[in-house]
């Protein structure tokens, strides 16, 4: 083989590889648990926890562990796992399962690597009565957060700086409308204002970048319709919607600043992911042929797997997506192009020979 046509041969294989690797999913779906159930939140190791039929319960390796009634809204990178049930929070860690309660109504949504569990709770106040505050659970004590505004705030996630998100009122009932707030330094700070009123901090990641809902005047027939937005630093960007929906909503943020959630509307929802200033509908990065339609992404952990819940045949199941390789391994290019060197030495040597010939 001549140099130059072994050069094209390799550039054109090398080329070709892209191609092929593109045609790859890049995400694999692994059901979880039955239908009807959710997925609420994944830990580094790929740990998973939802409920299920009224059910909370902790996927790990396969194995689905029914913890109790109720649901298992936070998992953490040593597995503990916090979730709600009866009224009340709980905290489950190594086989033990602790209640956690305010003097009322208790909700959790979020757990961070230290334990403290974040929520809301009802406490007793001499003005109003019992309102519902957000609060921080950890080691036994609770922590009123308080609020900015009104008498209600809600404590949506934690990160491992202990910084809470969540939603905090501008106003009463009958609807409550929010506005997101960040807790750090022992006070809350306003992500606001957005035009208009329901918006919500739903994740915060450990570079303080928040992501949730904000509601604005109008966008297509909604008065008030609500997108997907993230904070950092101060700066809110609007991640918008792939079809001009009038709804999107980011659940879930890494610490690569991936965002998931969803789009579209209540009826019919797709879920998305927003990487690199781009939105992605997840169903494109998964394989057609499985029939699947995933409909919300509620969580992502930084190898990138998510969870959320996928429809097939009728039925919506809490799943799980992992990636797929979508190049060759280090090992397979160090074999490709070990091979076209190979390839490449022989046609030298073949060369060589042929014009050392003809001079003598």
């Amino acid at each position: 083989m001549r140099p130059v046509a072994f050069l094209r041969l390799a550039a054109a294989a090398l080329l070709a590889m892209p191609l092929l690797a593109a045609a790859v999913p890049r995400y694999t779906v692994t059901v979880l648990a039955g239908a009807g159930s959710l997925a609420w939140d994944i830990n580094a190791a790929g740990q998973v926890v939802g409920e299920d039929g009224g059910n909370a319960w902790l996927y790990t390796d396969g194995l689905l562990t029914v913890l109790g009634s109720g649901a298992a809204r936070g998992i953490n990178d040593a597995g503990q796992v916090a979730g709600e049930s009866g009224g009340n929070g709980f905290l489950y860690s190594g086989g033990t399962m602790t209640t956690i309660a305010g003097w009322g109504y208790t909700s959790v949504r979020g757990i961070n690597n230290d334990g403290t569990v974040v929520g809301m709770a009802e406490y007793p106040d001499a003005e109003e009565g019992l309102v519902r505050h957000a609060y921080s659970y950890r080691n036994g004590a609770t922590s009123d957060l308080g609020t900015l505004y009104g008498i209600r705030s809600q404590a949506n996630a934690i990160n491992n700086l202990g910084h809470v998100a969540g939603g905090t009122d501008i106003g009463g009932p009958p609807n409550w409308p929010l506005t997101p707030f960040l807790y750090r330094d022992g006070g809350m700070i306003d992500l606001g204002p957005f035009n208009g009123p329901w918006s919500e901090a739903m994740a915060i990641n450990d570079l303080d970048q928040v992501v949730g809902y904000a509601g604005y005047e109008s966008r297509g027939g909604e008065l008030y319709p609500r997108g997907a937005f993230l904070w950092d630093g101060g700066s809110v960007l609007d991640l918008g919607a792939l079809t001009g929906s009038d709804y999107s909503y980011a659940n879930g943020i890494n610490n690569l600043s991936q965002v998931v959630g969803w789009y579209g509307d209540y009826q019919a929802s797709r879920a998305f992911l927003y990487e690199g200033g781009s939105l992605l509908d997840l169903n494109s990065l998964i394989d057609p042929a499985s029939s699947w339609v995933v409909n919300d992404a509620t969580a992502i952990n930084d190898l990138g797997q998510i969870v959320g819940t996928a429809c097939r045949a009728g039925a919506c199941h809490a799943v799980r997506l992992d990636l797929v390789s979508a190049v060759p391994e280090p090992a397979t290019w160090a074999m490709l192009l070990g091979g076209f060197t190979l390839m490449g030495g022989r046609a030298r040597r073949r060369g060589h020979g042929r014009v050392l010939g003809r001079r003598t």
